[in-house]
């Protein structure tokens, strides 16, 4: 049985809530047989669900730490037409899984801690872009301190993003780390005359930084595979 809970603000004020910078303009279209450029279609369900499993390992400290992890979430919302704009409305977001699980050796005694179930890391829905003929969906995971175990070092945890879009310095963005796939989460624009599309996305990812603490150096090397699918039901 799946183990979730709502996110966000209460459905009553849910779908009222525009998410900042989700209108697009999108170029003038032919009109379909129903006279618009999409066809009879009134609305469209968004669903994104996106799945990841994980592992990461800091060194450094008085012991080395290693952890693993799963997380699935899923998050729903509205692509409404506006004119030649359209409007994406937030209504719920939930986690489905979340397990994490690290383990220390300090002198020989292995320790173990899991992450408690809250607080989860949250699946946000940063904006959708239209980019020519595609439309790209451009969300992120936030993640937990790590590591679990006491030590003077904390970093996020890195969970998936789509990188299309991602503010960061040349050659350190999230994109830049993928080495199967791609992070891009795009689907075309003739998919909205479609009655159910879906659209399935996969990567990996794995990066090791350097982290200087009270004189000392601690290597965190975190990795994850990602899955998504976007689909959409039009009313």
């Amino acid at each position: 049985m799946e183990k979730g809970f709502l996110r966000g603000l209460p459905a009553a004020f849910a779908a009222a809530i525009l998410l900042a910078g989700l209108s697009l303009c999108f170029p003038p279209a032919e009109a379909g047989p129903g006279g618009s450029p999409f066809g009879d279609s009134a609305w469209w369900e968004v669903r994104l669900l996106v799945t990841a499993e994980g592992e990461y390992a800091v060194r450094g400290g008085r012991s080395p730490v290693s952890g693993e992890y799963a997380c699935r979430a899923r998050w729903e919302g509205r692509l409404e037409p506006d004119g030649d704009d359209f409007l994406l409305i937030h209504v719920k977001t939930e986690v489905l899984d979340w397990r994490l699980r690290e383990t220390s050796d300090p002198a020989g005694r292995e320790s173990v801690l899991e992450a408690p179930a809250a607080p989860a890391p949250e699946l946000r829905m940063r904006y959708v872009l239209k980019d020519g003929r595609e439309i790209e969906f451009v969300f992120e995971i936030g993640g937990i301190p790590i590591p679990l175990h006491k030590s003077v070092l904390a970093v996020d945890l890195e969970l998936p993003r789509s990188s299309g879009r991602t503010a960061g310095p040349p050659g350190q963005g999230y994109g830049d780390f993928v080495c199967r796939g791609s992070s891009r989460v795009v689907i075309p624009e003739s998919d909205l005359l479609e009655r159910a599309p879906q659209r399935n996305f996969s990567w990996d990812w794995r990066r090791e930084k350097r982290y200087f603490r009270q004189g000392r150096a601690f290597f965190v090397t975190q990795g994850h595979t990602a899955k998504t699918a976007v689909s959409l039901i039009a009313h």
